[in-house]
Parts: C-alpha cells; structure tokens; sequence
C-alpha cells in the first residue's frame, strides 16, 4: 500500500487552521458517563461521552441527575464527578492562583479523586486547597462548608489565604471549613456535611482506560455557552475572572450575554475594557502654538497687536 505524506508546510497550515483544542494533547479521557453530563471546551459546550477526550482548560460539568462521571487522567489518577459538579482540569491561571499549582480547580459539587503511581498534586477551591495526595479522598464544595476527607492514604491541605498552615491528613482525617470560618480538622467528617454524599463514591471501580485508547470519541456539534451557565467561572477568585476574559470576550458579541456582563460588571471589573473599549483609549492631546506678533506702523507709531493663539488636537 503506497504510504501517503504531506508537505510540512501543509500539514502546519492544516493545523493552524483547526480550532486549538482540536491540536491539543489530550490529558485524559471520560471513562464513564451515567447521566447527562456536558464539557465546556473554549466557549463551546459538547456533550460528554464514555471515550470522548478530554484537554487543558475543559470544564466537566455533571447535571443534577447524574450518577457518575469518570475521568482517567494520563498521570493514572482518577476522578469521580457525583451530581451537580464543576471541576476545571490544568487552568493556566496566572498571579496568585497559578502559584497555588493548581492542576485541578472544584468550583461546587462533589469529588472523588483517587492518585495513580505518584502522589496528586495541586487541587483547588474557593476554601480549600488540597496541596498533595497520596491515595484516595473525597472533597465536597458547597457555599456553607468544604469537606476534605482522606479515605486513605495522605494528604495536605489548607485555606488558600493560608497557604504556609498546612494541616497534615492521614487515613480518616478530614479538613473542613464552614463559611467564613477557620479551618479545623477533625478524625471523623462530620455527618450533616456527608449527606447526599454519591451512592456510586463506595465502589471500587476497575480503570477502563484501555478500552478507550485506540478508539476515542470525537465531541459533537457545539453549541456557544451562555452567561448563566459560566457566570461562576467569570465571577470566581481574582484569577479565574482574569482567565475567563480572553477565553469568552468572543462572546461578549452576543447581544444577551453582552447585556449580563454590563449588568454584573462589579463582580467582574476585569471585563471593563473589553465592555467599554472607548473609556481606555488615549485621550487627543491639545498643541497650543503661539504666534508672536510683528509691529505695524501706523500714522508714524509703532502699533503692537497681540499675540495670536491657536489650538490643535490630534
């Protein structure tokens, strides 16, 4: 069979044209999807499949129905998404939330995650960072209380104003913080902060990543994401506002989500520039020139008119 190639430049050009997570390596792949689920890849939301890839930046998002969504990451961790949960895999966030390390964010919801040959680093949240893992835990993010529960193995973790006060875990421990609260560990979770807790988190699931490997499946048709579904991703910390930017400005063209960033734009100032571009642009500068005058004689005196002054603006 006569092999086919292409050109380097026409292969470059092939690529350049394609979206960028179209190019991207993937860092994982959605194992198991029971339920409706959805991936917010760029400003594009697809929806999730048992196969489908998954790339730095994607937003897993599990319906409030969902049972179980599963990713398998290519560091051999794995990721348990129970209903109503949001997770952000690698954000490239800058300033003081890149130095967190992050390689997970948990914006609400529930999570199991469970590290592979070496230890898991870097999972964040509003309340709770979860520094290192080695082995398996539960984390819960609701707006009165985060949970951090070490179901076996180590960990650490702390508040993310309080990065250099990392509290050890061992097998049962736990990390919880309630509202605007301290910090406190605890032996046991506590039992009001379990309840609802997934069903499907007490399996011990077989990894099925090899099934998936040499036969992948591509995301669907993408429909362009509203405000109300990223509202918390553009209204979060500091870095996740400012990373949220370049990442939906295209859709500040739409004439509904245009007019819900205007309506919120103190939750989120960071828009201003790309809302208003007209209050940042230089302001004209104003020349003023003057003429000095030349003497007339008249009637046999010397007559001096005053100097004349004239304004240019550019």
């Amino acid at each position: 069979m006569k092999r086919l190639t292409f050109p380097r430049a026409g292969l470059l050009a092939l690529l350049g044209a394609l979206p960028a997570w179209c190019a991207a390596a993937s860092i994982g792949i959605v194992t198991i999807a029971e339920g409706e689920a959805s991936v917010v890849r760029e400003a594009q939301r697809f929806a999730v499949a048992e196969g489908l890839r998954v790339h730095d930046e994607d937003i897993v998002r599990a319906g409030p129905d969902a049972r179980l969504v599963r990713l398998e990451l290519a560091d051999g961790s794995a990721l348990d998404l129970g209903p109503d949960t949001e997770l952000m895999l690698q954000p490239r966030a800058a300033g003081r939330f890149g130095e967190r390390a992050a390689t997970l964010y948990l914006m609400r919801g529930w999570l199991k995650v469970a590290s592979g040959a070496g230890a898991l680093t870097g999972i964040a949240s509003a309340a709770a960072d979860l520094h290192t893992l080695a082995g398996t835990a539960v984390l819960r993010v609701a707006p009165e209380a985060v949970l951090v529960f070490v179901e076996s193995g180590q960990a650490r973790v702390s508040e993310p104003d309080a990065a250099t006060q990392e509290m050890a875990l061992a097998e049962g421990d736990a990390f919880v913080r309630r509202g605007r609260a301290s910090a406190t560990s605890a032996r046991r979770p506590p039992a009001d902060l379990l309840q609802g807790l997934p069903r499907s988190f007490a399996d011990s699931l077989p990894r099925r990543t090899a099934r998936w490997q040499a036969r992948p499946v591509e995301p669907g048709a993408g429909t362009p994401v509203s405000y109300a579904e990223v509202a918390r991703w553009i209204d979060g910390e500091a870095a996740l506002r400012a990373l949220a930017v370049p990442r939906f400005a295209a859709r500040a063209g739409d004439r509904a989500f245009r007019a819900a960033l205007v309506a919120g734009v103190r939750s989120h100032p960071e828009w201003s520039r790309t809302l208003f571009p007209e209050r940042y642009r230089p302001k004209p500068t104003v020349i003023v020139q003057r003429t000095e005058p030349q003497p007339i004689r008249f009637d046999g005196v010397m007559n001096w008119p005053l100097a004349a002054v004239t304004e240019t603006t550019r």
